[in-house]
């Protein structure tokens, strides 16, 4: 009882901060996508899939009632074991999804600026001075993507200010990579998480099949975990 005690006080330990990384993942991905930085709205290249994440702090919930009572409660920790596993093979995916995309920004944003993006997005990034090195740009890469707005109305703007390539392709970057650096940071922890939860489950049928050994010898058990 005292072994699974100590793996308990672990398994809450490993617990708690697996659900921070969860509640931490809402809050970045809510700060990211509602604030604007330097002028153009982060959701232009930020999935909101990254609040999706902050789900994890939910199903620590489950890991949290199994752990409290694992000889009761075994089927909660086989449940939440699954659920690491689900949160690991979606944050893997997400960040290698995300990781590839920064190998091809640029033809991808082109695309995105030409066939998606709306005309108040694209001027915000045309508009965009306060990014350091960068000031005002006109369109994409090419005099038919301009939006005529601001100093890009101008007759002359195509040959006045570059293209806005570079300009969205450093300001995705530096969000991008941050985006699947963490996720795969979360996913560190969920592997931690569930190798605990494993060696918690595995203690506690080696402390069942006490429980079953004595009572056949007579002895009771009182609120057994």
């Amino acid at each position: 009882m005292t072994s699974l005690q100590k793996l308990q006080k672990y398994f809450f330990a490993f617990i708690t901060v697996y659900m921070l990384t969860g509640v931490g993942a809402l809050v970045m991905g809510s700060m990211w996508l509602r604030q604007s930085a330097d002028g153009a709205p982060r959701e232009a290249v930020i999935s909101r899939a990254i609040e999706q994440r902050g789900a994890v702090a939910a199903t620590a919930l489950v890991g949290f009632v199994g752990g409290a009572a694992p000889v009761r409660f075994k089927v909660m920790l086989v449940a939440f074991v699954w659920l690491i596993v689900c949160a690991m093979l979606a944050e893997l995916g997400l960040g290698g999804v995300i990781w590839f995309k920064t190998l091809r920004m640029r033809s991808l944003f082109h695309t995105q600026w030409v066939n998606e993006w709306s005309d108040s997005l694209k001027v915000a990034f045309q508009d965009m001075t306060q990014m350091t090195g960068y000031g005002q740009c006109c369109g994409y890469n090419d005099v038919g993507s301009i939006v005529a707005s601001g100093a890009c109305a101008a007759k002359q703007a195509a040959a006045t200010f570059p293209g806005c390539e570079e300009k969205v392709a450093v300001f995705a970057d530096s969000y991008l990579r941050k985006l699947y650096t963490s996720l795969f940071g979360f996913t560190l922890v969920n592997v931690i998480c569930f190798i605990s939860t494993v060696i918690l489950i595995q203690a506690r049928n080696d402390e069942e099949r006490y429980i079953r050994i004595g009572r056949k010898e007579g002895r009771m058990y009182h609120n057994s975990i």
